[in-house]
């Protein structure tokens, strides 16, 4: 089992609660942390600033794709951020929890 650790940003708590809540109940993620950030950032020529919050989904590779598709369909921004990044090390139990849960 390939545990992944993947990032996404939205602008709006209510809809990353909403995000997170659905990849659980989904099982594409055994978990999901919020933190509210800000961003800095260029758009369309010009540096914007914004508050943002970054979710951050612990999944397993077997699980990227569909988890990639949820948030691409449920995502407001016309470019999100998705972002996955491996785990090279974990503990053994918690890497375990991640797997059982998103099976």
């Amino acid at each position: 089992m390939t545990a992944l650790a993947v990032l996404t940003t939205l602008d709006d708590e209510a809809a990353a609660r909403a995000l997170a809540r659905k990849a659980v109940e989904a099982r594409l993620a055994a978990c999901v942390h919020l933190e509210k950030i800000s961003a800095c950032f260029l758009w369309q020529g010009s540096v914007e600033e914004a508050p943002e919050w970054r979710l951050l989904f612990k999944t397993t590779e077997a699980a990227y794709d569909d988890l990639a598709r949820l948030i691409e369909h449920e995502h407001p921004y016309d470019l999100p951020a998705l972002w996955a990044f491996e785990a090279s090390r974990g503990a053994p139990a918690f890497l375990d929890w991640i797997a059982e849960s998103t099976r």
